[in-house]
């Protein structure tokens, strides 16, 4: 007598369910899901350019419904959209990136479009004024002390603020460093599609 299982012969169910085990189900990792990873490499503003790319690792495995669909440690790729160094007398440094790429646990390595990491650095202008006006009042005190009249004290003051202005550019930069190894959170903008 054949062994059967709900009255379906069990070598036959056994076949079934092997065949179901191994074909290949779409996944979709839907939109606003979460991507954990890391740097593995240190970006810093004084050298960044806008479209380089820097390879990180997700630091979390992404799953759905019990699948997982791309491992802890998976190679990730980050873009950066916009670098921009640390002037010595104006501007700040700015850097913004996103994941753009992730390799799955099929090995298929796919395109994503995440939120995106922006950082603003030091600004200049109340360092700068502060180098400037103290240089400023330096100087026009010099300068009334050696001419006590209204125009060595003027001559003075432009001379300070002159040296202020120098000071100001000789502290240099305030570029900034995110380093290897630094972690972070972004979200998907759109669904990953891929079959495991």
């Amino acid at each position: 007598m054949k062994a059967t299982f709900g009255g379906v012969p069990l070598v036959l169910f056994i076949a079934v369910a092997s065949f179901a085990a191994v074909t290949p189900q779409t996944v979709v990792v839907p939109s606003g899901t979460p991507i954990h990873f890391e740097l593995r490499k240190t970006v810093s503003t004084a050298t960044a350019k806008p479209g380089e790319t820097v390879p990180a690792a997700l630091t979390a495995p992404l799953v759905v419904d019990g699948r997982t669909v791309a491992s802890a440690g998976a190679p990730a790729v980050v873009h950066i959209s916009e670098a921009e160094s640390s002037g010595r007398i104006g501007g700040s440094a700015k850097l913004t990136f996103s994941l753009s790429s992730i390799t799955l646990a099929n090995g298929t390595k796919v395109d994503v479009r995440t939120s995106s990491y922006s950082r603003e650095g030091r600004a200049h202008v109340k360092h700068n004024a502060e180098y400037i006006a103290g240089g400023a009042i330096a100087g026009a005190l010099a300068g009334q002390a050696v001419g006590h009249d209204r125009k060595t004290t003027e001559k003075g003051a432009a001379i300070g603020a002159g040296v202020g202005i120098g000071a100001a550019a000789a502290t240099g930069k305030f570029d900034f460093k995110v380093s290897s190894g630094k972690r972070f959170k972004l979200t998907l903008k759109s669904p990953i599609k891929t079959t495991l």
